[in-house]
């Protein structure tokens, strides 16, 4: 999968230890291509042997007819099991020579068809057939059986392309003395989209971060109506100021403020990093519902420049799980190339644990004068649970999901004290946290005092 799941800083190893496990890897690897193409399994070899030693040494020997009769079945149901595994082997990879996926788009934590269909060896007695998926990392192949067909299906745990698969059909008899295993590789054109879970809908985002409040000689006149200007034929006679006309008896009328109002254009980005999969999940939600207002340019880590395309945008969201080391480094660049065409508002979606993308991003929100929104999306929140070290040796500790609160935390406060409006989303739920929640949302003013 041309995706990358950012990984915890490990400790510092022995020179050595890299590389004993990178030969450890390549004896496993070996071992199992070996496994593969040996018809006999290590219970098989075992039932062979132990009948040629009865049969040579007791049987014949000492004319035993019960080890006899035992030892000739146990030969012919070895002999009867191999055959039939080689033949059906051999019959299988030639009916699979020729495997395609169509293009398809799937969702992350959803089985999916992927339209491989292989026979199933339903009808054929003491035969099993097991199909798994060797890569890409971040996918887990199995087989359902429809009928007389095994069809192929994929989970997804990470968002992002596939551009190749490469499967492991595995036929056996049913008494596990024969087995033999052969690889099917071909390329796939699949686009892992973030499930959205209960993210059904998204409020209006570019309503949220408004700059009305700075006025600006070449903003959009969409503010209050308090400055003045002169009487002008054809304005309408509401908007005369009637005090200053009794004070000075001139005729002025009122007109927009210029400020920067940011509700009329949205620049929003996605920032990739750890648990960034609901972020992305709400990114998907609010370009596909229109939250992000009518006019609104959209764009990602691992994607250069902005698109206003809905398809392109949800393109950009697919390809952004590739960029986790490098994320928020473009964003800086995305914002001054996306204001250069007049005021806007600026949505992320950023993670919701802190990572080597924080810095770039905060650095962006204080540099700006306008207000910014940050959305974070969660699958629920974990507490920090402490317990004791004798219970933890005793009890094996039990994983919860969600995001870790105090992560969580550390992200909101630094985005606030930035100057941006936080927004926490639950994918599980779709409630917006903050409301009778445990992560409210955090204005600039409420980021300093936290």
């Amino acid at each position: 999968m041309e995706s990358t799941v950012a990984q915890a800083p490990r400790a510092r190893r022995a020179p050595n230890s890299g590389r004993l496990s990178r030969w450890a890897g390549l004896a496993r690897r070996g071992f199992r291509r070996l496994a593969d193409v040996f018809p006999l399994t290590p219970l098989g070899v075992a039932a062979c042997l132990g009948a040629a030693w009865a049969l040579h040494d007791f049987a014949y020997a000492e004319l035993d007819l019960v080890l006899l009769v035992l030892g000739w079945a146990a030969v012919g149901m070895a002999s009867l099991s191999l055959v039939a595994v080689v033949v059906t082997t051999v019959w299988l990879k030639y009916k699979t020579r020729r495997v395609s996926v169509p293009a398809l788009s799937m969702e992350t934590g959803r089985a999916t068809k992927t339209g491989v269909s292989i026979p199933s060896l339903r009808f054929v007695p003491l035969l099993l057939l097991r199909l798994e998926l060797l890569e890409p990392e971040g996918l887990e192949g199995s087989g359902a059986v429809h009928g007389g067909r095994l069809d192929e299906q994929l989970v997804a745990h990470r968002r992002g392309e596939v551009r190749r698969l490469r499967r492991r059909v595995i036929v056996s008899d049913a008494f596990g003395l024969a087995r033999l295993a052969f690889r099917i590789e071909g390329a796939a054109e699949i686009d892992v989209l973030p499930h959205i879970g209960a993210l059904n809908r998204m409020p209006l985002l570019s309503s949220f971060a408004g700059g009305d409040e700075r006025p600006h000689p070449m903003g959009v006149a969409d503010g209050d109506r308090v400055e003045l200007r002169k009487y002008a034929p054809g304005d309408p006679a509401r908007f005369i100021h009637w005090k200053v006309f009794s004070r000075t008896r001139k005729l002025v009328v009122r007109v927009p403020e210029r400020a920067l109002t940011l509700s009329r254009r949205t620049v929003a980005y996605l920032v990739s990093g750890a648990s960034d999969n609901a972020s992305a999940a709400a990114a998907r939600v609010s370009v596909e519902a229109g939250a992000l207002g009518e006019e609104w340019v959209f764009g990602a880590d691992g994607s250069a420049g902005k698109t206003s395309e809905r398809a392109e945008a949800v393109a950009r969201i697919v390809r952004s799980a590739g960029a986790d080391v490098e994320g928020g480094q473009g964003l800086a660049r995305y914002v001054a190339q996306a204001e250069r065409e007049g005021p806007a508002t600026l949505v992320l979606f950023v993670p919701a644990a802190p990572g080597p993308w924080l810095a770039p991003v905060v650095a962006v929100l204080k540099a700006r004068r306008g207000r910014a929104r940050a959305v974070i999306g969660v699958d629920g929140l974990r507490a920090a649970e402490r317990s004791a070290w004798w219970k933890s040796a005793i009890v094996r500790p039990i994983t919860r999901g969600g995001v870790d609160e105090s992560a969580l935390t550390t992200v909101r406060v630094a985005l606030a004290r930035a100057g941006a409006d936080v927004l926490v989303v639950d994918r599980v739920s779709g409630r917006m946290l903050g409301k009778g929640g445990v992560a409210p949302r955090l204005s600039g003013a409420a980021g300093l005092a936290a």
